[in-house]
């Protein structure tokens, strides 16, 4: 069969990531419903959101280099069969155990198409923007929290059977998504690598670049910190504190904050990666202002003034500091770098999560918001300080970097 030209196979990637994206958020719309039917606390539903970046990291970490052995469109396609796999345990999960079984296999699944996708856009670039890739990469990211939320809450309303019938209609998109990867090019494995053979290589960070490393990691893991608060809890926060019960309106608010996430990482695009983190950690900080102020209040507004901010503020964070990486990995280390990046950014995200169901259940609701919220706006200055000192220093030429240990 004829493979895709160069163009269309990055257009590909950008779907399969946009697709692996909108599988893995897909339950966080559900979880109210899943509380409500099953009579689940917080620290349980946010537990399930967390076994997804953990298993995660662990891919990321002992897989992250796979790509570079057996193919970008292997990877990904492996990545893709897990995710089916994922859809169809949450299409038929009967109790709360089927869907941790989902989670970890989401995990998977998104791990092994994070760090291969992320890669495959650079090297599929069809145009000489360096930065390209990397705010594509985000778009794809944002773009999958907006279907995932705003079509789970129209099918969760208005179809039948709403803890499964979403996922049935994903099942049927992953299988598509499956064809369309085999049309993709494989890239060439180099042959300093066949001659080694495969072995798990840890993350590494290329000699002389740990505080680039640290920027890229903290700008993303802050922005997924603050997303974490918002996919795990942001349509509990509606209902219990807002006081908002209408799930479309939930998922219509905030998959438009995840909507202006991919407008922000466009813009972000145009820009140099520190004035992206920079805009990045400013509405960041906003956002959990915001927010704290709308559960004091009670103020649906407000809250959707917060999500509108944390969408923005994603957008900016994260494709700031996948665009520092992007454009000072060396080539043959690219996605080890990526993969070291994405390690923070997911346990920020896990972090984030797990921790606001346990503090939500031993202290109260309104207890947890303050807490998440003093953490990310923290970590958002602390980013902040970092984008100002650090002077960022371009890579003139491939270096061996040293793993992690």
């Amino acid at each position: 069969m004829k493979p895709l030209s160069t163009k269309a196979a990055f257009w590909a990637v950008a779907w399969i990531l946009t697709i692996s994206l909108w599988v893995s958020t897909a339950p966080t719309i559900v979880f109210p419903i899943y509380a409500s039917e099953w009579h689940l606390s917080k620290a349980v539903t946010t537990g399930i959101f967390a076994t997804y970046p953990i298993v995660l990291i662990l891919v990321l970490v002992l897989l992250g280099n796979i790509s570079d052995y057996i193919g970008r469109r292997n990877t990904l396609l492996i990545g893709l069969t897990f995710l089916l796999i994922s859809a169809l345990a949450f299409a038929s999960a009967p109790n709360v155990f089927w869907l941790f079984a989902g989670r970890i296999l989401q995990g998977i699944g998104v791990g092994l198409t994070a760090g291969s996708g992320a890669a495959a856009l650079v090297e599929f670039n069809p145009t000489s923007n360096k930065k390209y890739p990397g705010s594509i990469n985000t778009i794809t990211q944002a773009f999958g929290l907006f279907l995932a939320t705003i079509i789970g809450a129209v099918l969760i309303k208005y179809a039948p059977s709403p803890l499964h019938f979403s996922y049935w209609v994903l099942t049927a998109i992953v299988i598509i998504s499956m064809i369309l990867c085999l049309f993709i090019p494989q890239n060439k494995t180099p042959e300093s690598i066949q001659k080694t053979g495969w072995k798990p290589q840890g993350i590494q960070i290329p000699p002389g670049q740990w505080g680039l490393y640290a920027l890229a990691a903290l700008a993303v893991g802050t922005g997924f910190a603050n997303g974490a608060v918002f996919l795990s809890l942001g349509a509990q926060i509606a209902r219990d504190v807002i006081g908002t019960n209408d799930i479309l309106v939930i998922g219509t608010v905030l998959s438009i904050a995840y909507l202006l996430g991919a407008v922000s990482a466009t813009i972000a695009g145009r820009l140099g990666p520190r004035t992206s983190i920079r805009a990045g950690m400013i509405s960041v900080f906003l956002t959990v202002i915001m927010l704290v102020t709308a559960s004091e209040l009670h103020s649906f507004m407000l809250f959707v003034i917060a999500a509108i901010l944390g969408g923005l503020g994603y957008g900016f964070s994260a494709a700031g500091g996948i665009g520092i990486v992007v454009i000072n990995s060396p080539a043959q280390y690219r996605v080890q770098f990526i993969s070291a990046v994405l390690v923070v950014a997911y346990l920020f995200q896990g972090l984030s999560a797990y921790g606001g169901g346990v503090v939500s259940t031993a202290f109260g609701f309104n207890n947890a918001i303050w807490i998440l919220s003093i953490v990310v706006a923290f970590l958002a200055l602390l980013t902040l300080f970092l984008s100002v000192k650090n002077r960022m220093v371009m890579v003139s030429a491939p270096v061996t970097p040293k793993p992690i240990r």
